[in-house]
Formats: structure tokens, C-alpha cells, sequence
């Protein structure tokens, strides 16, 4: 499995990107100042690190000279930043780095660059009963089981994205009631299970529930309520909207959601 050590001072996208690049099937760790990284370093090699340019302690492109000059560092160092493009191409031309990826583009930007860099990870062993990731049962008509996420979080929706499709499901996104509408009403498409965020614009959650159980075409359609909100609060959408359940955005999203699509009595 190929390994990639992510640097960032900010713990909320150093989590995000970890585990964005482990849901996609790298071996992603991080470390959030340079005492971290020199650990992370006697651990073993990394194909890519990751490397931020505004550290505190350090400039990600000093960073990355100390590193291929007193480390003898040979792992593909890439800088990360939200800085102007032009001004990350003269930092990575001057520190000798191998290329630089802009935090604009988001996890998906990280995604796409880092597989540029080191391809893509290595598919992972099928489940066999013990160990793996666990295997997406099979719906009707030997399909993979199909899922909606529905959420005006880009980021939040990838995540999660990525997490079930190296799990075995195939995953729809919309960032809004009308899209997932689109996506419900053809056939082709029309998913077994939507993860539904509560807080929407436009049409919200509650409502967008309320629609989907109140069509008998979409009788055989589960909703689950994926949010943030308080445990009472999701419970009474979940009575009022007519919601099959919830599942804190925090959860670990495949596991959960692999459950509530296995057979009764499957183990």
C-alpha cells in the first residue's frame, strides 16, 4: 500500500485530508508540526509527503530542503498551500521539490494530484470473512448496492464518497434537493439508501424526507438522516419525516451504513 505523510498545523484539514487519501486507499498519516514529522520519519518510507507552506516553526519549502539535504529524504515532496499559483511554482522551483498542490482545489485537488505523483493506491484484497474492509452486499439484480448522499457540503459529501465506493457501493452525490430529485426519479440511477443532511438551502432535509416517503414510487428507498444536530432533534425528524434513522456525520460512515443495507439475519 502506498504511504503518504501529510504536514499541516491546522488539525481540522490535516484530519480531512488523512482521511480523504485513506478512504481512497492510501496509507495516510499525519503530523502536525515538525517534531511530529521527524517521528513519522523512523517509521518507515513514504512514497509521497505532503508538505504545507505557512508551518509556524518552518516554511514548508525550507522543510523540504532540510529534508532531501540533512534527511536524505527520497519520497516525492509536494507543497500544499492556498497561496497564489504563480508564487508556489518559484517555491517549488527554489526548494527542489517535485510538485505543488493548491489547497483551492480542495480534497479532490489533493486527491487528483497526489495519485498524478505515485498513481493510484493498489486495489485492496477482497473481504473474506475476517479482516479488510467489509464487502457491500449484493441488491436486487446482482448490483452493487446503490446510495445517494445528499449534502451542501462538498467536502463532507466527498469524504464520505470515497469511504463507501472503496467499500462496494455505488455512490450518487447532489448538493441540493432538485439534483437529488434528477437523480431519484430515473430508474437507472434511483438509490436503495439517501444519506440526507438535515440543514439544507432551499428545500431542507425534513422536507426533502418527507417527499421521498409520501411518492409510492420511492417505497423501497431507505432515508437516513446524516447531520450534526443534537441527538433529540434528529429523533423528532426522524418520527415526523417518516425517516428510516440517523447517523452522526462523525460516525464511521461505510460500517453503519454497509449495516443498514445487509439482509435481515445476514452477519
Amino acid at each position: 500500500m502506498s504511504r503518504v505523510l501529510v504536514i499541516d498545523d491546522s488539525p481540522m484539514l490535516l484530519e480531512l485530508t488523512v482521511r480523504a487519501l485513506t478512504a481512497a486507499g492510501y496509507e495516510a498519516i499525519g503530523a502536525p508540526d515538525l517534531a511530529t514529522l521527524n517521528q513519522k520519519l523512523t517509521e518507515g518510507p513514504f512514497a509521497l509527503i505532503l508538505m504545507d507552506v505557512n508551518m509556524p516553526e518552518m516554511f514548508g519549502d525550507d522543510v523540504v530542503e532540510y529534508l532531501r539535504t540533512v534527511k536524505g529524504v527520497t519520497s516525492k515532496l509536494v507543497l500544499y498551500s492556498d497561496i497564489s499559483e504563480q508564487e508556489l511554482e518559484a517555491k517549488v522551483k527554489n526548494s527542489g521539490a517535485d510538485g505543488y498542490i493548491l489547497k483551492s482545489g480542495g480534497l479532490e485537488g489533493v486527491l487528483g494530484g497526489v495519485m498524478g505523483l505515485i498513481g493510484a493506491p493498489a486495489p485492496a484484497a477482497p473481504a473474506t470473512g475476517s479482516g479488510g474492509l467489509p464487502k457491500a452486499p449484493m441488491a436486487a439484480g446482482g448490483r452493487k448496492p446503490r446510495i445517494l448522499i445528499v449534502d451542501d457540503s462538498e467536502m463532507t459529501a466527498r469524504i464520505i464518497e470515497a469511504d463507501l465506493v472503496s467499500k462496494g457501493f455505488e455512490v450518487h452525490v447532489a448538493d441540493t434537493a432538485d439534483k437529488a430529485t434528477k437523480i431519484i426519479l430515473k430508474k437507472q440511477t434511483r438509490p436503495d439508501l439517501v444519506l440526507l443532511d438535515v440543514r439544507m438551502p432551499n428545500v431542507n432535509g425534513e422536507q426533502f424526507c418527507r417527499f421521498i416517503k409520501s411518492n409510492s414510487l420511492f417505497k423501497g428507498i431507505k432515508v437516513l438522516l446524516c447531520s450534526g444536530e443534537n441527538v433529540e432533534e434528529l429523533q423528532r425528524i426522524c418520527r415526523e419525516a417518516g425517516a428510516d434513522g440517523y447517523i452522526p456525520k462523525d460516525a464511521v460512515m461505510g460500517n453503519l451504513v454497509a449495516k443498514e443495507l445487509m439482509p435481515p439475519g445476514a452477519e
